[in-house]
């Protein structure tokens, strides 16, 4: 723990687990001092969700959890004084827009203030403090979905202010963010550094927020581990950020030009009611064995784009060709599910493309791979199991071209990684939309484009830190026993 500064946070000897589960977390200590910001990293199903739920007081009500150990806020026991405690608490999650109760921004807040407050004068003197120490005055007129992710997190950080919420919790607050997105919740951070709230931030994409916290940990068999001193040996020992391309002996230099399975000539396409056209003028040819990264910040088309090609979206001028079935997996990757069990998921994929029952063994059997129970309701998965899932109910339906919003969400290094060895490995034909440039590096991509303004244009590759890079330091410093 970093020294100086008030005890905010107090976890000693945590264990917890779920009804009829095993234990998730066995003997957690963590301890977190006022205006300290850390970071907890760690494998999918390996408990920060859990740890969220403990710290803000939904496990035990809400999920009937056991837990033993101490948890404790200002000094205030979880135990003892629930109310008083979770009072302390503000929790940031991975979907932002789920903690809005009005449409627009500033009735959202100002019914929050009066709620927390009780009076008029004193509920619009934190309201207007809250939004001018975290500069949305730009915002409150809109409706909370016009906002972008990283727009309606800083409303969210408002709400914890007018609150005087004194611990942070952000659950994958990354998740979703362009480049863009990424440097304006760098400088939310440091606001609230500079007014001393503590801050607690799970995130499997790590590596931009290393050199913005005091203390990294890693929860892994239940325990959290310190490793900051060897992130920062590592540093004085040479260890630098790898840029540019992990050329190996999978490295794709070009696709079959001759086989193209889909083709758009001059496409345009705007939404009905509207004016401006959201895409202008894409000619794409998609060869068989294509691995096209598809880049662009949040607003600029992709998403439209990928619907266009799967033929959810009719274009509005110019043509669309497609010579096999395509599959599109949508960034709110939870709207790919439509039946109550894994199981069932199958059975309907393979049913719908008339594939045997043979098919269906297999795809169960992949599924169990994953660990995850086929009798399971998908809707009880991880995010990052989620991502997982649809891409494997995708290779199970056998389209030959898969369109994946956003896929990497959720993953850590590794899984983002292995994903893209799995698409090639299954020799798929696929476009990957991504709004930031973390994976550029890798050595699978076959052409690689960026859309700006609706416009579709061809991407020179650039330096960058490189996911085999982020993998291995996962692997080697982080990947403690």
């Amino acid at each position: 723990m970093r020294k100086g500064g008030n005890c905010v946070l107090e976890i000693a000897n945590l264990w917890f687990k779920y009804p009829n589960g095993d234990w998730v977390l066995r003997g957690l200590d963590l301890s977190v001092s006022e205006g300290e910001h850390v970071l907890v990293i760690g494998e999918t199903g390996s408990g920060k969700t859990t740890l969220t739920r403990i710290i803000t007081g939904s496990a035990n009500l809400i999920y009937d959890g056991i837990l033993k150990g101490r948890v404790a806020i200002n000094g205030i026991s979880l135990e003892e004084n629930t109310e008083a405690f979770t009072s302390q608490v503000a929790l940031i999650g991975q979907n932002p827009y789920l903690y809005f109760t009005e449409p627009l921004v500033r009735h959202d807040l100002y019914s929050y203030a009066l709620s927390v407050h009780g009076n008029v004068e004193r509920a619009v003197k934190a309201l207007n403090k809250a939004i001018e120490v975290t500069d949305i005055q730009d915002l409150i007129e809109k409706y909370f979905f016009e906002l972008s992710g990283g727009q309606a997190k800083r409303v969210l950080v408002a709400k914890a202010l007018i609150s005087n919420s004194q611990l942070l919790l952000f659950d994958e607050p990354l998740m979703w963010l362009d480049d863009v997105g990424l440097k304006d919740f760098i400088n939310l951070l440091n606001i609230l550094k500079v007014l001393r709230r503590s801050v607690v931030i799970f995130e499997h994409r790590f590596m931009p927020l290393i050199e913005h916290v005091d203390e990294v940990y890693v929860l892994k068999n239940g325990k959290l581990t310190r490793i900051s001193n060897r992130l920062h040996a590592f540093k004085e020992a040479g260890g630098k950020v790898h840029h540019g391309f992990d050329c190996g002996p999978n490295c794709k230099s070009s696709s079959n030009g001759g086989n193209v399975l889909l083709e758009t000539v001059d496409v345009h396409f705007k939404y009905r009611n509207s004016s401006d056209y959201v895409l202008r003028g894409i000619n794409l040819k998609l060869c068989k064995g294509d691995l096209v990264l598809l880049y662009g910040s949040n607003g600029q088309g992709k998403t439209t784009l990928l619907k266009v090609l799967a033929g959810y979206l009719k274009p509005s001028r110019g043509r669309v060709t497609r010579k096999t079935d395509v599959i599109y997996i949508p960034q709110n990757v939870v709207l790919f599910y439509t039946e109550s069990t894994v199981e069932k998921e199958v059975v309907e994929i393979c049913k719908a493309r008339k594939m045997s029952d043979v098919h269906v063994k297999l795809g169960i059997e992949a599924v169990k791979k994953l660990g995850i129970d086929p009798m399971q309701s998908p809707f009880n998965l991880s995010h990052g199991q989620m991502v997982k899932l649809a891409f494997e109910l995708a290779r199970t339906s056998n389209s030959e071209i898969l369109l994946l919003d956003e896929p990497f969400s959720g993953l850590t290094y590794g899984d983002r990684l292995e994903l893209l060895r799995h698409l090639v490995e299954s020799n798929c034909t696929a476009i990957v939309a991504t709004s930031n440039l973390d994976a550029i590096g890798s050595p699978y991509w076959t052409k690689l484009y960026k859309i700006e303004s609706g416009k579709l244009v061809v991407l020179n590759p650039i330096s960058s830190p490189s996911l085999l890079y982020a993998s291995r330091l996962y692997e080697e410093i982080i990947g403690v026993e």
